[in-house]
């Protein structure tokens, strides 16, 4: 099961994302701004920064399981 710490950084539209599978950990921040005036409320703002951060942590295991596929490679 994958652990997930978010912290919003102040009040501000950046995000601290930390993921824990199992012994790997990947760290990230993102920003959820839309540019100019963002009404969204905190919960959405916080759902949108999770959501980017686990298509990044997902986008980072696939690109690690591809790698270790060519190292293995004859």
């Amino acid at each position: 099961m994958d652990e997930v710490e978010v912290t919003r950084n102040g009040r501000t539209d950046q995000f601290s994302i930390i993921l824990v599978r199992g012994a790997d950990t990947i760290r990230c921040m993102v920003s959820v701004a839309l540019g100019g005036t963002d009404e969204r409320s905190d919960s959405e703002k916080h759902r949108a920064a999770l959501s980017r951060a686990k298509a990044l942590a997902k986008a980072l295991d696939s690109a690690i399981e591809s790698s270790q596929g060519f190292a293995t490679s004859p």
